[in-house]
């Protein structure tokens, strides 16, 4: 395989082992390194991931995730989304000039989510290779998905999104968007 798809498809393999194990993980049983080592076992000796993906994960990284505010209030929340697929019909001026009056069919889904009695938290996770000094430029491209996102969870939802994150694996950096 030539070297760019092979980096290619190793980003993507490694992404998708690290969405897996979010979306099946016991949020709950994540309180450090340990336990997410324990937990991404656990998910391994039950099928939900392959031995492959379970050694991809930086369980360190996740712990770290779970050691924020936000990551400890997803452990204790009662409301969480994870993988929330959406699909609604948006005012399409929002997404060009010369829209004004049409419709677009919106689908997405949201890595997770904290519905609260006061609002949406919103959390992307992303695999990229980033820096410090390419966080910014991360950020801003990443920013309209977010707040597509925020969009579609209000209307579901009928609450406002109070806050939204990118979780970077590779910096182990909450960022608020």
């Amino acid at each position: 395989k030539p070297e760019f798809i092979a980096r290619v498809s190793s980003g993507t393999t490694y992404g998708s082992a690290v969405h897996a194990v979010l979306q099946y993980i016991r949020y709950e049983a994540c309180t450090d390194a340990d336990s997410v080592k324990a937990e991404i076992r656990r998910l391994v000796e039950d099928n939900f991931i392959t031995p492959e993906q379970g050694k991809m994960v930086d369980h360190a990284a996740l712990a770290k995730f779970f050691q924020t505010p936000l990551g400890s209030k997803l452990r204790t929340g009662d409301h969480v989304l994870r993988e929330f697929k959406f699909s609604i019909l948006d005012d399409a001026s929002q997404y060009g000039d010369g829209l004004e009056g049409e419709r677009v069919l919106l689908q997405g889904v949201v890595d997770c989510a904290l519905v609260e009695p006061d609002g949406i938290t919103v959390v992307d996770f992303k695999t990229d290779y980033v820096t410090d000094d390419t966080l910014s430029e991360v950020m801003a491209r990443y920013r309209p998905q977010v707040d597509t996102y925020s969009r579609a969870l209000e209307r579901i939802y009928e609450m406002r999104v109070k806050g939204t994150y990118l979780y970077f694996f590779h910096l182990k950096k909450l960022v608020e968007v």
